[in-house]
């Protein structure tokens, strides 16, 4: 027998999971619409909606409908929620009275609710890749880069957690095999050789090469004043995979003010190097900069450049701009991360004299944390025979016990997670303690869940509305609930795509990596300052403050705010800022790298922001696009698409957000006209830096107008006003989040039979100003968060 027979033997269950996925599935019966429903759609739908040429493909004259389709009832429940705002039948058709209308809604409800139950099916979730990394992180104490092994994840509603879209192929599964060596070969250690440790503090003017790069030879050490270089580190690499300790003296020069200094690592040769952060260095003195490195490579070393220096490469003996001096540099390392790990898991077990029964011990002490449940000696008896198999064959106990361990990173009670029910009548069950604390670990922290956790899942106390809430807070309050504002607030707002677009530098050359990192800050401190203050969801579409650096300050034209920390700044009462519809991170990912779209804006924050996309265009029916040329306004281009009544339809919804918003180009920046590079229009000349002798060129291009008029009929002027109007209806965003949160923290997509709990949720925590944590924490304790 093969020595990874019995792991594959272990994961088969994976492949009978994913099989069953792909297995052909009969078509849905049609499910029978009862009379008060046929007979509505007669009298008011039918002359618009049957037969083959049905508005919008939508034939409403049958009496069954195929309700099982997943499809065909997403189509049924926008029809429903047209009808419940108001917007079907149209104006030009015969309205129903409100009792007519309310009995169709009530009875369609039902209807769609039942529906919803009988196709419900419960999906095994694997973990997404990060959750993976948190998983095996914190389960060993190292850390562990698997990114460059495992696959990128599928979305759903947004999110890479949604368990219908988390598959396991058979190359996935060889690709988890070789994952699992790598996060074993950390636990272990791997052995370095003699030499390679790193203890040494060198001034940069000993460097050869950094004095032949820099702008300047100082005594104390070597000055940089171009941002368009670094000063790399050749003299002094890395020598080694592992994580390093370094220390950096470094002064600001002609400057009163401190000056951002960059560092990179990796191969910092060239510009791509990994980054490492800003750290601000101020004039007057030396000041220390510490921070940690992980090398990846053999050859990684440090870069250091300015994050808004002079912007070409070569700098004139007499210039007078702002500069860093960088003076000793102490490099330390690599630090051995395996023996904490090694301790951890061998415990009072001597390798040197390990047996089997050891390998037993150590297992049922591992296990139950790996699988997130208590496990049986015969659930434990396969990786046990791993570790047989590989003494057998003359291998070491570390061998054996590493054998063992692959398999249990490979089994599908370790990459899955499992969420057994108790209770006898179906909808009286509810999920065990144990899967409730693993999907609540999930849910806040991506990772599995701690001793505490475990201890009251153990004790069957995690039920109790009371312990879930203090679990609830002490979870916030810990740094690991970081990965949920990242993770979430991340893909709700789409941040974490905010590098999928370039912005074309001869028209917005102001953008650079420090503003990108103040993009990114922003939004996720201002998420992290509304759930820790349990501030109002209201808050996200307009706040009174704001999250600021300096650099995003200047940006903004907001004066007062000094460093790279970010922090909670009042509002200016001038400023159109305030939420999120207005940061620069959510302009910059809904927009292209050189034009904005009404329509793509429109379609984002109905779908992202709200969770409420838009039907798909009609066939056959073109993109709308902007006029490069700058001849024509993109207003004036919709409205002639709009001209057509099967896209006025969809428009009526989407461009009243995308309009508002028009007043913002791809970084974000307010505008009054646009910029273009196109013949027409004043040249307007932007300086890279205020010491460059040549600017950056482009036209004035048409006006912007961000005026619009609401489905409803409600003008605005500008974004100011299309917030207040939004404000009007205190609950939308309350909804609108309490869904996706209960989407995230479930890993399904919500349907039709969800609303009435989410309506619930909403409704409880009123009086509570619809406060995120609030929120969060009437989800967490509701009937849904705890069932199948």
């Amino acid at each position: 027998m093969g020595k990874t027979t019995l792991i594959f033997a272990a994961i088969g269950l994976v492949f009978v999971a994913a099989s069953l996925e792909a297995a052909d599935l009969p078509l849905p019966k049609p499910v029978a619409l009862a009379a008060p429903l046929t007979s509505f759609l007669k009298q008011h739908c039918v002359d618009c909606h049957s037969g083959n040429d049905a508005e919008a493909g939508l034939s409403l004259d049958s009496t069954t409908v195929a309700l099982g389709d997943a499809e065909v009832r997403r189509r049924w429940s926008y029809l429903y929620d047209r009808v419940a705002r108001g917007e079907m039948p149209p104006k030009s058709a015969d309205k129903p009275d409100s009792k007519s209308r309310q009995a169709f809604l009530k009875s369609l409800g039902s209807v769609l609710t039942q529906s919803d139950l009988a196709e419900r099916e419960v999906v095994l979730r694997r973990l997404n890749r990060r959750e993976y990394t948190n998983t095996v992180g914190d389960l060993f104490g190292v850390y562990v880069d698997v990114s460059r092994i495992l696959v990128d994840d599928s979305t759903e509603t947004g999110f890479d957690n949604v368990g219908s879209k988390l598959s396991v192929s058979g190359e996935q599964m060889q690709l988890y095999l070789q994952a699992a060596d790598v996060v074993l070969d950390q636990v272990f250690g791997i052995e370095q050789r003699p030499g390679t440790g790193i203890n040494r503090t060198a001034n940069l003017t000993t460097l050869p090469r950094c004095v032949s790069i820099s702008d300047r030879k100082h005594p104390d050490g070597v000055i940089l004043f171009s941002g368009s270089k670094q000063i790399p580190l050749y003299d002094m690499s890395m020598r080694g995979v592992g994580l390093y300790r370094v220390r950096v003296t470094a002064q600001a020069i002609q400057s009163e003010d401190p000056v951002a200094l960059r560092v990179t690592g990796g191969n910092t040769g060239v510009i791509a190097g990994h980054h490492i952060g800003f750290f601000e260095v101020p004039p007057g003195k030396f000041t220390t900069i510490e921070f940690t490195d992980r090398a990846v490579e053999r050859t990684d070393n440090l870069g250091f450049g300015l994050a808004n220096g002079y912007p070409y490469y070569k700098v004139h003996e007499d210039y007078t701009g702002p500069g860093v001096l960088i003076g000793d540099v102490t490099i330390e390392g690599p630090i051995d991360e395996a023996s904490p790990a090694r301790k951890r898991l061998f415990g009072d077990v001597d390798p040197a004299q390990g047996k089997l029964a050891d390998v037993r011990s150590i297992l049922m002490r591992f296990l139950p944390r790996a699988f997130r449940r208590p496990v049986t000696t015969e659930e434990a008896a396969p990786y046990l025979a791993l570790a047989k198999q590989a003494l057998d064959e003359g291998g070491d106990f570390a061998k054996a016990l590493r054998r063992s361990l692959k398999g249990v990173l490979c089994a599908p009670e370790f990459l899955y997670l499992e969420e057994p029910f108790v209770g006898t009548a179906p909808a009286e069950a509810t999920i065990s303690d144990h899967a409730l604390a693993t999907r609540l670990s999930y849910f806040l922290w991506s990772s599995l869940p701690d001793a505490e956790l475990t201890r009251l899942a153990d004790q069957g106390e995690l039920k109790n509305p009371a312990v879930l809430a203090a679990q609830l807070k002490r979870m916030l309050a810990d740094s690991k609930s970081d990965r949920f504002v990242e993770n979430f607030a991340g893909q709700w707002l789409r941040v974490r795509d905010i590098d999928f677009t370039v912005p074309e530098r001869r028209l917005y050359p102001e953008y650079n990596q420090l503003l990108r990192e103040a993009m990114i800050g922003e939004t996720y401190g201002f998420f992290r300052e509304v759930l820790d203050k349990n501030l109002s969801v209201q808050n996200f579409i307009d706040s009174d403050f704001l999250m600021l650096n300096q650099p995003l300050a200047e940006f903004y034209g907001i004066d007062g705010v000094k460093g790279l920390a970010i922090r909670r700044v009042p509002r200016p009462q001038d400023s159109v800022r305030g939420g999120v519809l207005t940061q620069a991170s959510v302009l910059k990912v809904s927009a292209d790298g050189t034009r904005t779209s009404p329509v793509l804006r429109g379609v984002w924050i109905l779908n992202h922001l709200f969770g409420n996309p838009p039907p798909p265009p009609p066939a056959n029916v073109a993109a709308v696009e902007p006029d490069v040329r700058g001849a024509s306004t993109i207003r004036e281009v919709l409205a002639k698409h709009r001209a057509d009544p099967s896209c006025s339809r969809c428009h009526n919804l989407i461009d009243p957000p995308g309009f508002a918003l028009e007043s913002f180009d791809v970084l974000g920046t307010h505008r009054d006209w646009y910029r273009t590079r196109e013949r027409g229009g004043r040249y307007v000349k932007k300086k890279l830096h205020p010491f460059a002798p040549t600017s950056v060129q482009y036209r004035q291009g048409p006006n912007v107008d961000p005026s619009g008029t609401m489905p409803d009929g409600r003008k605005f002027s500008d974004v100011r006003e299309y917030k207040k109007l939004l404000l009007a209806d205190e609950t939308a965003m309350a909804k609108a989040l309490t869904g996706l949160l209960l989407s995230y923290s479930l890993g399904r997509e919500l349907g039709f039979s969800d609303r009435a709990e989410v309506e619930r949720i909403v409704a409880s925590v009123r009086d509570k100003k619809y406060g995120l944590r609030s929120i969060i924490e009437a989800a967490v304790t509701s009937v849904t968060f705890q069932s199948p």
